[in-house]
């Protein structure tokens, strides 16, 4: 410092270097997700798959570890689609909705409710077609059913009303046939 109290150049880049040295010696933390740390408590090292406990997979196993004593509580829970049924009846309805929309030419909101609908639709309709006894047609009415909303889709972005009835009009019968089926 100089007798007035201010820095030299010299002293500010020796401490500027000092800090960019401090900042460059820090190595940061890495894992990948859903991996535990390679540290060893109590004995145990929970990331070997050699260890009693490690990781594990397939039925028998819980959140990756191996099953504990007593029964699974969550068995059949697949099965159990009755949530996913309800959700799949209210996306319908919404879908089903639409025609006054399509009649007033409000092609934003048409197209906002499909995608609201998409992602809760689709999982639904997966859930349901896990269970189904007729998987083929089930997936074929599915996959029928989506290409006829991505038409639609398409139809409402280009804001023909002609079109758009017509897709809208196969989106149904593509809603009821796989309707039909679950």
């Amino acid at each position: 410092m100089t007798a007035d109290g201010s820095s030299t150049r010299r002293e500010l880049f020796a401490n500027a270097a000092a800090a960019m040295l401090g900042v460059a010696a820090v190595d940061s933390a890495s894992a990948k997700a859903g991996q535990f740390g390679k540290i060893g408590i109590f004995g145990t090292d929970l990331s070997s798959p050699y260890q009693e406990g490690g990781p594990k997979a397939g039925p028998e196993s819980t959140y990756g570890y191996a099953k504990s004593e007593g029964p699974i509580l969550a068995t059949g829970y697949a099965s159990d689609v009755d949530r996913e049924k309800a959700s799949f009846v209210e996306s319908s309805k919404r879908i089903a909705s639409l025609q006054p929309k399509i009649d007033s030419k409000t092609w934003w909101f048409v197209r906002d409710e499909l995608r609201i609908q998409a992602y809760t639709m689709r999982s639904s309709m997966a859930a349901l077609n896990a269970v189904n006894s007729d998987k083929a047609a089930v997936t074929k009415a599915y996959k029928k059913f989506w290409s006829e909303i991505e038409s639609f889709d398409l139809a409402c972005s280009k804001k023909e009303p002609a079109l758009a009835q017509k897709e809208y009009g196969d989106v149904l019968a593509a809603l009821k046939a796989y309707t039909d089926l679950v």
